[in-house]
């Protein structure tokens, strides 16, 4: 499921967040130190089933209150979440009539159990309960199999004293495998398989030994199956598994060693090196394929090399403009070695050897792609991504974040970077302050109020950032009114105005900005033009512009460039077969649905309820029009459409020259 929104309670600094809206790809967080940024990343994190609370989560001068108080009452994280079209089939066994539910609100509180909700379009919320299952049998029957291993191994060490140090490994095995979470349904079977890999593994077997491993194995085994055929007739488990995973990094990440023991790594990746089991997850170099290639001839594995080198460095390189890398691998029988070259400096460096920056840069790159799964829900929460990289490099980072990331990950980061900010996006952007009078830390969305300067301090220098590149680079500026106006523009730009494309800026959004931008230019005398959509939203805009002394002339309506009779905005002005075929790559799974436009509404209105209707996801303008200025870039544009912007850069060419050729007369 998607999350929607989220409001923490009674954690840390946080006495009441409020109700936080989340941003269905990037979230962005800021705030001055101190005032509760991290914890309310980690409070979402505790929504995790894993995650258990206790006195130290809760407010320092509320906490002898709260514990007084029954923890089943105490709340302390409720989220908001919306099933896509998949999750509404499988919901269907388990919830009645969930064609009426908009969506489901989940609360946890104190003492880790959580209440279900389901909202209908009017947002009437209706409880849903579950009848509990008994698992303890079971699990007990599992340790008690375990203990009982443990035992004749002991009783194996002393009669085999080549046994003794082995049998210390299966102790270490054996403790860590009766500790897991078997109420983690998703990572049941990973904890089985290592466990039972590890004691197949284990040095100096005798076929006694062998034996009673193997009968152990074999029951375990059994028990597994019983505790997963349970989970799957558990109803409350089956709706858990539909809720996003939370994955927490702080700013130090398991970096990439120079290498690893092949006979460690291959046994326990991650025990070994969480760093190398993530680089080499992310390049699909298996250790199954790892241990083959090592028994295997030189050439062979050679070959192999080179074809995991190019499988992680193209997708490094796509992200990372500072330079372009290469990521070698060697194989060996005794070790698997990592190092890296350059396209200035062909010797290859093993990674610590790098610079700080760049090996953050690598272990993030593969930690996080590692993690994350094409299909499955995730919120990645980062505090400070990218804090050693220089501004080039952040920039790399936010767009990795937004592009390369599966369509089911969302991401919520905290920054004080300008960098960090896509000022074209603001709506993105979620302010956190710690509140006097112990009201503790809340989150709002983003206000340009004269009483917030201090805390819009990334978002100010961001937008003054762009302005620089505006004054030094270009000689046109369009200011647009959102923010999916800008890649659109763009697109048209670089498709039709080939000639003349780099002598603009397109800058905005004007809706989310308001009169900051175009005082700016209307004080400097630079060319430029407002350019709104015909339609409530642009009239208003305008007319808030006029009464500020924005000159009239320099507030282009669309409806002044192309006359219709109804309202419309720039996205109406492509054919209905270029734009349905740029909504379907952006949503692969609409392009099945049966969809005919209807010419007196909006398109992207129309849109946003039909995605509602029958995919039940938000549609969002900004992704649809970077798919637009992709296949504007690549010179699809049909013919209707190509007419219709000719039109609209023609005359906005036009308005700029003029202004430029009056301010040279002047």
């Amino acid at each position: 499921m998607k999350l929607l929104a989220a409001q923490i309670k009674n954690y840390r600094s946080i006495v009441d967040s409020g109700k936080v809206e989340i941003d269905d790809s990037v979230t962005v967080i800021i705030g001055k130190n101190e005032q509760g940024k991290t914890n309310f990343l980690k409070g979402l994190q505790s929504f995790n089933k894993n995650n258990s609370y206790g006195p130290n989560d809760l407010p320092n001068h509320l906490r002898a209150h709260l514990e007084e108080e029954d923890s089943s009452i105490v709340q302390m994280i409720s989220l908001w979440l919306s099933p896509c079209n998949s999750e509404r089939q499988e919901l269907k066994n388990i919830i009645n009539s969930t064609e009426k539910i908009k969506e489901f609100k989940v609360t946890r509180f104190y003492d880790d159990h959580y209440e279900y909700y389901a909202i209908d379009e009017s947002g009437e919320e209706k409880r849903v309960e579950f009848a509990p299952i008994d698992n303890l049998e079971i699990i007990e029957k599992l340790k008690k199999e375990t203990g009982s291993l443990n035992t004749k191994l002991v009783a194996h060490s002393t009669r085999l004293p080549a046994f003794a140090a082995s049998n210390t490994q299966a102790e270490k095995h054996i403790t860590q495998f009766i500790t897991s979470d078997f109420e983690d349904q998703v990572s049941l079977d990973n904890v089985f398989n290592t466990f039972l890999t590890a004691l197949k593994s284990l040095p100096q077997q005798d076929v006694a030994i062998q034996n009673d491993i193997a009968t152990a194995t074999k029951n375990i085994g059994v028990l597994k199956t019983e505790l997963l055929n349970l989970y799957d007739n558990d109803l409350e488990l089956v709706f858990q598994n539909l809720f996003p995973h939370f994955v927490f990094h702080s700013t130090t990440l398991d970096s990439i060693p120079n290498e690893v023991s092949v006979s460690e790594f291959t046994k326990d990746p991650e025990g070994t090196s969480k760093g190398m089991a993530s680089l080499c997850k992310v390049a699909g170099l298996s250790t199954q394929k790892i241990t083959s290639l090592v028994e295997g001839e030189t050439q062979e594995r050679e070959v192999y090399e080179d074809h995991y080198r190019a499988s992680i460095s193209g997708g490094i390189n796509e992200f990372w403009r500072q330079q372009e890398y290469n990521i070698h691998f060697r194989i060996e029988k005794a070790k698997l070695s990592v190092s890296i070259s350059d396209n200035k400096y062909a010797p290859r460096i093993v990674p610590s050897d790098r610079s700080d920056g760049f090996q953050w840069y690598l272990s993030f790159y593969c930690s996080l792609l590692s993690e994350v799964k094409a299909n499955d829900p995730f919120v990645l929460l980062l505090d400070n991504p990218g804090l050693e990289l220089h501004a080039d490099g952040q920039r790399d980072i936010k767009r990795f974040l937004q592009e390369k990331l599966p369509k089911t990950t969302q991401v919520i980061y905290v920054t004080h970077s300008p960098a960090m900010i896509d000022t074209y996006n603001l709506e993105q952007v979620r302010c956190v302050e710690l509140k006097s009078d112990n009201q503790g830390t809340k989150v709002s969305k983003l206000s340009l109020d004269k009483d917030q300067l201090d805390l819009l301090e990334p978002v100010r220098s961001a937008i003054g950032a762009s302005l620089v590149d505006t004054l030094m680079m270009n000689k046109f500026n369009i200011l647009v009114e959102g923010a999916a106006d800008k890649p659109i523009l763009e697109g048209i730009f670089s498709s039709i105005a080939k000639e003349d494309q780099n002598k603009f800026t397109i800058n905005g959004s004007i809706s989310e900005t308001g009169l900051l931008l175009p005082q700016f230019y209307e004080k400097t005398g630079l060319p430029y033009i407002v350019f709104l959509d015909s339609d409530d939203r642009g009239r208003q805009l305008k007319s808030k512009l006029t009464t500020a002394d924005i000159s009239e002339s320099k507030l282009i309506l669309l409806g002044d460039i192309i006359k219709r009779d109804n309202d419309f905005e720039l996205e109406d002005l492509f054919s209905s077969k270029f734009y349905r075929k740029a909504v379907n790559e952006t949503y692969p799974n609409f392009e099945k649905e049966d969809f005919s436009e209807q010419t007196e509404r909006k398109r992207t209105k129309q849109y946003e309820i039909i995605m509602k209707e029958k995919l039940n996801i938000g549609f969002n303008k900004r992704r649809v029009g970077e798919t637009l200025k992709r296949m504007l870039n690549e010179d699809k544009i049909d013919k209707e459409s190509k007419k219709n912007f000719e039109t609209v850069v023609n005359k906005i060419l036009e308005i700029l020259k003029q202004q430029t050729s009056s301010s040279t007369n002047k």
